[in-house]
């Protein structure tokens, strides 16, 4: 958003008289008082210079992260008693090394740029920036713009309004997927679906957003924009309690309330808004058995066994957006008539008749789940699929075999939340067939209990099953199979 007037082209001239001046950051006020009202000291840069759109400017990133020196040096001489004019008291009261970064659009990607890419992730931080290090990341309606989303150092949310009419296929989703995909991520992070959000009511002073969705109907009524933004600072000061409290007890609590308790099933809400969420455990806490990240694991799965199907179709889908022409024969992933936030990398499974399987070999070394609590999944219903019913959840069963040949059946809930009909139109299109589906169909976490496997021996499992069994027929996109634990 501009910071100064328009000209032609929709490019500012900046700068420009500060009375004309558009000050974006001071629509994030009640977030900065909610945060010190909770004794952190927070802080809203005006970041306009950065983000003019001119010709000639210098490289991205560059002014960025000059005001970012400038203004957290200021702070730091400000913390040690020195030159304050910040208006406040603050000798003594801000811990320099203990930082969390937010950011709201082209601000997410400035976060995680700075704090990935730039190192100030890194333990000794400090020792090059005088600050850091940066311990946690809130990415709100993030615009990956200049930056390639890859792992994150730090723990990571990222918030995808459903309704951003400005990001409007949440490509920040790419922030949780490059982290996903990258064999380095060790923190965990979390990525929230949340229904009927727009792009610009979380800052007070923004207006409606570019965009409008009159086709969609999940979008024909949006939250108030005082409910996205006490959902925002609801999240964030929990976020906060996770990275910076000292209580186990309440940093466990405060984990809970952001849906990241692999021990509870997953939710349809959070904060007392419709929301759903898509997890990545530590990588200490999960094993995984399905990313997916090749075709390969349609044949070997990650813990080493065999992958067989039976009665039902495989595909799999690499990550990113492509058509059938770029990837000839990829049409079952759908790219081009269904928007999946972040494009992941996935498996399309359909099947035609009740009763298909997908079986999952665990060799002997890899057959001990004692240690964990739960069996995660992500998936989403293909909404363009005559196989899938509208208006209906989809529904399948997870049967674990021990060694000794004893098996338990769950079922997946009547209406989990991961496996509900998206709202949207089909409209047809001329150069895609299938048509273009309105709504957005973002592929997020069930969870299963391994205690509700009972009888068999979590000691010694053999197999895992997926049986689809619930439903006469259906269509699924589905990643992220993995045992997890606290």
């Amino acid at each position: 958003h501009h910071g100064c007037p328009e000209l032609e082209g929709r490019v500012d001239r900046w700068p420009c008289d500060p009375e004309l001046e558009q000050s974006n950051y001071q629509g994030f006020a009640y977030l900065i008082e909610a945060m010190a009202a909770e004794e952190n000291v927070a802080l809203a840069p005006n970041l306009n210079a950065e983000n003019t759109f001119g010709f000639g400017e210098g490289t991205p990133g560059e002014r960025l992260s000059q005001l970012l020196e400038l203004h957290m040096g200021a702070l730091a001489e400000a913390a040690a008693g020195g030159p304050n004019d910040f208006g406040v008291e603050l000798e003594g009261r801000a811990d320099m090394s203990r930082l969390a970064f937010f950011g709201h659009s082209r601000g997410g990607e400035a976060a995680s740029w700075l704090t990935n890419n730039q190192g100030l992730a890194l333990p000794d931080a400090a020792e090059t920036f005088d600050y850091g290090p940066v311990e946690g990341l809130l990415l709100l309606a993030p615009a990956p713009i200049f930056t390639l989303p890859a792992a994150s150092r730090v723990p990571q949310v990222v918030i995808l309004p459903a309704c951003d009419g400005d990001v409007m296929n949440q490509e920040g989703q790419l922030f949780y997927e490059g982290a996903r995909l990258d064999p380095s991520q060790e923190q965990w992070a979390l990525s929230v679906w949340l229904e009927q959000a727009n792009h610009n009511a979380f800052n007070q002073i923004l207006g409606p957003d570019m965009i409008g969705f009159n086709n969609r109907p999940d979008c024909a009524e949006l939250l108030a924009p005082e409910d996205q933004r006490q959902f925002l600072t609801d999240i964030g000061l929990t976020f906060l309690t996770t990275i910076f409290g000292d209580d186990p007890q309440a940093v466990e609590e405060a984990l809970s309330r952001l849906g990241m308790n692999p021990t509870t099933l997953a939710q349809d809400s959070l904060f007392g808004q419709s929301a759903r969420v898509m997890t990545l455990a530590e990588a200490a806490n999960r094993r995984p058995l399905l990313v997916p990240a090749s075709a390969e694991e349609l044949t070997t799965n990650l813990a080493g066994g065999a992958v067989e199907a039976d009665g039902l179709t495989t595909f799999f889908c690499e990550e990113g957006y492509y058509t059938p022409t770029m990837r000839p024969g990829s049409e079952p992933c759908k790219r081009v008539n269904i928007v999946i936030p972040g494009n992941p990398a996935m498996v399309v499974v359909s099947w035609e008749e009740a009763g298909a399987t997908l079986r999952f070999a665990l060799p002997e070394a890899a057959g001990d789940l004692s240690d964990f609590t739960t069996i995660s999944l992500r998936t989403a219903v293909d909404p363009t699929s005559p196989l899938n019913t509208p208006d209906s959840y989809q529904g399948f069963s997870v049967q674990l075999t021990d060694s000794n040949g004893t098996t338990a059946v769950v079922q997946t809930r009547p209406t989990e939340p991961a496996l509900v009909f998206p709202l949207g139109n089909v409209e047809e299109d001329d150069i895609f067939e299938g048509g273009l589906f309105t709504g957005r169909v973002p592929m997020t976490t069930i969870r299963l209990l391994l205690s509700d496997f009972e009888g068999v021996d979590l000691t010694q499992i053999s197999e895992v099953l997926l049986l689809f069994d619930q439903t006469p027929s259906g269509s699924l996109f589905i990643g992220d199979i993995e045992f997890v634990k606290p």
